[in-house]
């Protein structure tokens, strides 16, 4: 491709005396993300962020989101978090994270939920012999009961006195021996079905957990019915109790649970999921409980480094996980139902009110957050649920969560829902628009300033004329170009707010 500049002497005519105005609505999504807000993290996080990063090299976010999912999942059965007094909900996160495959996505993974999975292994190894004889117990419990509801039975037949017996039956009843449960917190390739009826009667906590997102977006939960699957996540994330009903098996009744999700998938993947029955993912608002990022890559940048001797920072941020899930032993089966009750505290509930505030007034402004409003209308709820993790991983003594942990969460928050605007914002544009969003790219992936539409149409991305005149028009409307017409040329020139 040869795109051949004006000469000088017209360049500096075209941009002598030139008035520009900032552009209203495409040049977020071309902008790269944002720097994460890295100095936002509680000190240990942040610390094991760090000092695992320097010898990773993954981008940031993705570092990042690992160790917040991780935090999410070992702390989502110690507490709930109120805004208000009607207003209570769970603290669990949902993440989907994008990066291209070569991305060191899942080494990540597998370097903060280390300690998370080990716990898991042993923790069932440990409660394995118990176990084993309570089951015992309880099948021995459940013979006695059988032989008083056939003695009742029989009885019944004969006409004789039941009262007995049924006094004794409602005794036996309310001693139902405990049979501990063991914890399963981990599901990846699972059906709505399998999820639901697992967390009913198993453990009560657990996530939905894949560093390759396609498992889970491609496997049977997704393809079978996408929106029962999606349904049931909406309902876990609001941990909102529901009757599950079955034509062939008992009904169960899901409640008192918690589910933390954490997908890394490649961007192809986070578009088909976009893509999927009509984007139902995002319509149902599912997305929108999520918190996403999409981090510009590292490749090429990461030059092979010494592994460090130790990271003394990480074995922390492991210890309080760790501590933190031996709180949650004494589990059972009737799940999360007497959690307490995280509340603000009055400085943390002025600076919550003023971030809800500042998402309200923007959720029709096209300059901030009217084509993500679905995202924003969960982002104050978000921050929320994050302020009490940061509270409850730091196993703060305090009864009420500190504006020091809130104004870190808002940060945070904030940079997902930018990074949210930049990936999807553009969903909602016209065709039109998306097609000036399209052409604009190009001409910024290639460094171009002056050009012709001859070019555009010859070199660009946009081979359809019609298509590409009405993308030129919305760009010079948006003040991102400016039309030049001499001696029958035609020149285009780019607003300098883009290079400079």
């Amino acid at each position: 491709m040869n795109i051949s500049p004006p000469d000088t002497e017209q360049a500096e005519q075209l941009h002598n005396g030139l008035q520009w105005e900032t552009p209203s609505v495409f040049k977020q999504d071309h902008q790269e993300s944002s720097p994460y807000p890295l100095d936002a993290l509680p000190s240990i996080i942040q610390n094991a962020v760090s000092s695992y990063q320097n010898y990773g090299q993954q981008p940031l976010p993705i570092i990042a989101c690992s160790a917040l999912a991780n935090v999410s999942l070992a702390c989502q059965t110690l507490s709930n978090v109120a805004r208000d007094k009607y207003l209570v909900s769970p603290v669990s996160l949902y993440f989907i994270i994008s990066g291209l495959s070569g991305e060191r996505k899942s080494a990540s993974d597998h370097t903060f939920g280390e300690a998370v999975r080990q716990w898991q292994l042993d923790t069932r190894e440990k409660l394995a012999p118990e176990i084993k004889v309570a089951e015992i117990i309880h099948r021995t419990w459940s013979v006695e009961k059988e032989a008083l509801l056939s003695q009742i039975r029989r009885d019944t037949m004969l006409h004789k006195n039941t009262n007995n017996l049924h006094e004794l039956l409602i005794e036996h009843v309310s001693n139902e021996p405990h049979v501990p449960l063991l914890p399963v917190l981990f599901f990846e390739d699972t059906t709505q079905e399998a999820l639901a009826e697992h967390i009913a009667s198993g453990w009560p906590s657990a996530s939905l957990w894949s560093d390759e997102g396609a498992i889970i977006m491609n496997g049977h939960g997704m393809q079978n019915n996408t929106t029962k699957f999606i349904a049931l996540l909406n309902r876990l994330w609001e941990s909102k109790p529901f009757i599950a009903h079955r034509k062939t098996t008992s009904n169960f009744t899901v409640a008192n649970r918690r589910l933390t999700i954490s997908l890394m998938m490649q961007p192809i993947i986070l578009e088909q999921m976009l893509a999927k029955n009509g984007g139902i993912s995002r319509q149902t608002g599912f997305l929108a409980r999520s918190l996403i990022a999409c981090p510009k890559s590292e490749m090429g940048n990461r030059f092979y480094k010494e592994p460090p001797a130790k990271l003394p920072s990480m074995q922390k941020y492991h210890n309080r996980l760790l501590d933190c899930l031996d709180n949650t032993l004494a589990l059972d089966k009737h799940g999360c139902h007497n959690l307490p009750t995280l509340n603000f505290s009055k400085a943390a509930k002025i600076e919550w009110v003023a971030f809800f505030n500042q998402l309200e007034s923007g959720l029709s402004d096209p300059k901030l957050w009217k084509s993500i409003r679905d995202f924003a209308s969960k982002a104050a709820e978000n921050a929320a649920r994050l302020a009490a993790l940061f509270h409850l991983f730091n196993g703060s003594s305090a009864s009420e969560i500190s504006a020091e942990n809130m104004d870190q969460s808002i940060s945070v928050i904030r940079w997902h829902l930018n990074e949210t605007k930049r990936v999807l914002g553009s969903q909602f544009l016209t065709p039109t628009q998306q097609s000036a969003n399209k052409l604009l790219k190009w001409i910024l992936d290639h460094e171009i300033r002056e050009t012709s539409p001859r070019e555009l149409v010859q070199y660009g991305p946009i081979r359809d004329k019609d298509k590409r005149d009405e993308a030129i028009e919305t760009l010079i409307e948006d003040n991102c170009l400016k039309e030049f017409k001499a001696k029958k040329k035609v020149t285009l020139v780019l607003n300098p707010c883009f290079y400079e």
